[in-house]
């Protein structure tokens, strides 16, 4: 069971779709917090690094297109509804063990705050939501992914939050936890804050920088290169941005 949380527009959303990508494994994912055409068209740019302004427009103009470019991402499962409760997340994955004859290998719930407020009480169905997820994660054998919110304030860290940051203090459970957010000047960075098998630094002091290209929903690894000063010249490292 795993964490990524951030401030409100740390892109989040956009680090856990292109993870789901790369990753390419049967998933149930919960998407509370964007809508369809929001996914669809971020899902069409990040595989033809079209920016999002045109790939809203081929779902308007092109559906063909579209829904034969979307083909691709078949191996993921969508469940939009806005407010799900703990049950409804089971019945999903019961019903997608039905169908399938098998349980996901990831279950994505994006946000975890939206889970299950029947009682009123936020802090109380975040709590559940943890213990249910682990319970869920055990059960079914998929790995669980919550994606959820940092605390917004000025005593939060920057770029990436701490570990006592997560909004909700429901650091306990999660295995790992990354944390993301942007710099004065836009740039993404991560950090590990909690790692049960490994290093973590729960501070966020050792956080990393990724590429990103919001425009595109693009997120990748930042790879530094080494320019070569010429024969006779220097030779330094300099940090540059793939494809920037």
């Amino acid at each position: 069971m795993s964490m990524l949380a951030g401030i409100p527009g740390s892109h989040k959303t956009r680090i856990m779709l292109n993870a789901l990508v790369n990753m390419r494994v049967p998933t149930l994912a919960f998407s509370t917090d964007s809508d369809q055409d929001t996914v669809a068209s971020r899902l069409l740019a990040i595989s033809t690094r079209t920016p999002t302004d045109t790939t809203e427009q081929w779902l308007r103009q092109e559906s063909d297109k579209a829904k034969r470019l979307l083909a691709a991402f078949d191996f993921i499962r969508w469940d939009f509804m806005p407010d799900p409760s703990l049950d409804d997340v089971w019945l999903s994955t019961y019903a997608y063990h039905e169908t399938e004859g098998r349980y996901p290998d990831q279950i994505v719930v994006d946000i975890a705050s939206d889970i299950g407020h029947d009682t009123g009480d936020e802090w109380g169905s975040l709590r559940d939501l943890m213990r249910q997820s682990k319970v869920l994660a055990r059960e079914t054998g998929a790995h669980v992914l919550l994606v959820h919110h940092a605390s917004d304030s000025e005593r939060t860290k920057r770029p990436c939050p701490r570990r006592s940051d997560i909004h909700g203090k429901v650091a306990a459970i999660p295995e790992l936890i990354v944390t993301c957010g942007v710099t004065d000047v836009g740039d993404l960075h991560v950090a590990c804050v909690k790692n049960r098998h490994a290093k973590a630094d729960a501070n966020a002091d050792n956080h990393f920088p990724m590429q990103l290209d919001a425009a595109m929903s693009f997120v990748g690894d930042y790879v530094p290169r080494r320019i070569y000063g010429g024969w006779g010249g220097d030779q330094h490292d300099y940090t540059q941005r793939e494809g920037w």
